[in-house]
């Protein structure tokens, strides 16, 4: 399966947000992030494999759009945590995802993306 996030998935890692329900308080996506996953979740769940994937390989090229530093794991984890929500993968643990290879393929300021494709 291979499937395009354009532009760049935010990270889910940074922006948190922190509010208080009670006397305890809660950590939150950005809601950059958040609407980065309501609408990538509609687009993943129309090309949903019949079966989940139980055991995988993923590899993913990052065009980014500009020269800023970026940490491609906090950007890979949110591309992992969608595809567990929208069931395309079972989980993202190393029992089902059994190796990740991530290129960095420079910048691409007309369409910055990340490509992947699942094995």
């Amino acid at each position: 399966m291979n499937y395009t996030f354009s532009p760049v998935p935010p990270s889910k890692k940074n922006s948190k947000m922190i509010i208080c329900r009670g006397a305890r308080p809660m950590l939150l996506s950005s809601a950059k992030h958040k609407t980065w996953h309501e609408a990538e979740m509609w687009k993943l769940k129309s090309i949903k494999p019949k079966v989940l994937v139980e055991k995988c390989q993923i590899y993913a090229w990052f065009y980014f759009p500009d020269n800023r530093k970026r940490d491609m794991s906090n950007v890979f984890e949110s591309i992992a945590d969608i595809l567990v929500d929208a069931e395309i993968i079972k989980d993202d643990a190393w029992q089902v995802i059994e190796s990740i290879t991530l290129f960095a393929c420079g910048i691409d300021k007309e369409n910055p993306r990340v490509e992947i494709s699942i094995i």
